[in-house]
């Protein structure tokens, strides 16, 4: 198996050609985010990271030495497990790279101001991926996600988790079940978290 640094490598040499060739030029490419391959490290026995492009933002998932993926085609789709929840994946390949299973993230890219926007997107991500959470739920990723690409660090994000778990009543702790806020894939994808009034968010 390669190490996540020659995968990561690799991965950007191939989109930043794509990039600069058959993507240059196309409306669905921001020229505010750049190509960046993100966090890429070994998870059971595999290399997982976040692939940025100026048109696309996906979790990326690599074979082991234990894997065989040869009769998998793009298109095909498998869940796979990670600290946080289940993830559905969809194959796909990389030119002079091979198969790989991806989740897709964000597209198209418009709603990033700049490329360091982007990042902090995909490092906050691969934060809360591999951080254990008991519920599952998808919508908890999503929210601390959505409210760290509005400025927000994640400390303070899980703060006000907590505060909003255990208010404070005339100066004691009063335990009580928290309103729960969501934000579904689709308002994800559609942006919805960086206006100025977040669908689904109150």
């Amino acid at each position: 198996m390669k190490s996540p640094e020659e995968l990561a490598a690799e991965v950007k040499t191939v989109f930043t050609g794509i990039n600069e060739t058959s993507m240059a030029g196309l409306p669905i490419v921001n020229r505010m985010v750049d190509v960046e391959t993100v966090d890429f490290q070994e998870f059971d026995g595999r290399v997982v990271g976040v692939i940025i492009t100026p048109w696309l933002m996906t979790l990326a998932l690599f074979p082991g030495d234990e894997d065989d993926w040869s009769d998998v085609t793009v298109g095909d789709k498998a869940r796979f497990t990670f600290p946080s929840r289940d993830y559905e994946f969809l194959a796909n390949e990389i030119e002079g790279v091979g198969t790989y299973y991806g989740y897709a993230m964000y597209s198209p890219m418009h709603e990033f101001e700049h490329h360091d926007h982007a990042v902090a997107g995909a490092t906050a991500f691969m934060e809360l991926l591999m951080v254990h959470n008991e519920n599952a739920e998808e919508v908890l990723d999503e929210y601390r996600l959505a409210q760290f690409l509005q400025g927000e660090e994640m400390e303070t994000i899980k703060q006000k988790e907590c505060a909003s778990k255990n208010p404070v009543v005339d100066g004691e702790v009063t335990i009580q079940a928290a309103e729960t806020k969501t934000l579904d894939r689709r308002q994800l994808l559609r942006g919805d978290f960086l206006k100025g009034n977040p669908a689904g968010l109150g």
